[in-house]
């Protein structure tokens, strides 16, 4: 009775596998191509894996194309542009395998599958899927790439770069000019930028190596890391912490209860601002800075616990001076270091404020 079940299971599993590929056909085909040349393919379904070789060829094999999609199918070259499109509705399990030399420009789109580029292209690159992961490596050129809700990893662009995703992860390698990433809530990882750069996420945690012009930085709620930045550097988190490493210029930044960490060297005649609600702040800054340091007390508790202010504020330098507000429940602090010029405010609502030398 067991080896009748057997080989009943394997009839069906041999008779599943032979009537998907009974009713499936390959596609296989290759267009000549020269620097200059574009790629468009466009897909409804189907994951999309492209390779570099050094063909002057576009070669395409596509797969599992149900033999009611294979209409559906067209491979046309048209002057400096070679042109993929599927519209199949019944190919559940299509997908498309590309050669190409690195320097085509590529203009890739699919309604709901993964695409791979394994090896570096030096051609201008768009992608768009509705909501599959997107992995690339180096690339040479603009880089625009957006997914329903996949997530996207790059390795390192020449040029700008412009990333969007509903809810995924985002991971780039560098950026050597501009960049541009948003995501729904997931984390985003930036190494290096060579330009300036605006970076949101609905909710994830944001981690960027260096940036060499100014930053947007914002979250929902997750952390904020940045390791150096040269400029103006804007960030704000619902109430993760923030940590701001090398910074020259000037700092915008403010969280909701987490807490601040930064090192600053204001550039000259400069305003920043370092707001939190119930977390700390720590600032780190050289002692042959010129600046004004004002720190804000706007919590009616710092009155309250002996209207000691050196309980709520700490800092490695002397000469700070203090001022209360019993109407209005604030004490503030002001330190000056130099000849002052530029001027950092901190502001807690109910946290600690620590001042120290760089």
């Amino acid at each position: 009775m067991k080896n009748n079940r057997s080989i009943l299971s394997v009839f069906l599993i041999l008779f599943v596998f032979f009537s998907i590929n009974l009713f499936a056909e390959d596609f296989e085909g290759g267009k000549k191509v020269a620097k200059g040349d574009k790629l468009e393919v466009s897909a409804t379904n189907g994951s999309i894996v492209v390779s570099t070789w050094e063909k002057d060829e576009v070669h395409i094999t596509a797969k599992n194309i149900d033999v009611d999609d294979v209409k559906e199918f067209s491979f046309k070259q048209n002057g400096k542009i070679v042109a993929v499109e599927f519209k199949g509705q019944d190919s559940e399990n299509f997908n498309m395998e590309v050669s190409i030399p690195a320097y085509l420009i590529l203009d890739f789109s699919t309604g709901g599958g993964n695409v791979s580029i394994k090896n570096k292209v030096n051609g201008q690159v768009e992608i768009s899927t509705g909501g599959g992961n997107v992995s690339l490596n180096d690339v040479g050129n603009i880089l625009s790439v957006s997914t329903g809700g996949g997530n996207i990893l790059v390795g390192n662009v020449s040029d700008k770069v412009e990333i969007s995703t509903g809810g995924g992860e985002v991971k780039v390698a560098s950026a050597l000019k501009n960049l541009e990433v948003s995501t729904g809530g997931g984390n985003i990882t930036i190494g290096s930028i060579g330009g300036k750069a605006e970076i949101s996420t609905g909710g994830g945690n944001i981690s960027v190596g260096s940036v060499s012009s100014g930053i947007e930085i914002s979250t929902g709620g997750g952390n904020i890391k940045l390791d150096g930045a040269n400029g103006s550097i804007e960030v704000s988190t619902g109430g993760g912490n923030i940590s701001l490493k090398n910074v020259k210029g000037s700092v915008e930044a403010s969280t909701g209860s987490g807490n601040v960490e930064l090192e600053l060297d204001p550039s000259a005649g400069s305003l920043s601002e370092v707001s939190t609600g119930n977390g700390k702040i720590i600032l780190y800054v050289s002692e042959k800075a010129n600046v004004v340091i004002n720190a804000n007390f706007l919590a009616g508790k710092y009155l309250e616990s002996g209207k000691n202010p050196q309980v709520h504020l700490k800092s490695d330098f002397d000469g700070v001076s203090y001022d209360q507000n019993d109407n209005k429940g604030e004490m503030n602090a002001t330190l000056k270091l130099n000849s002052g010029g530029s001027t950092i405010e901190l502001n807690v609502v109910s946290g600690e404020i620590f001042i120290k030398k760089k």
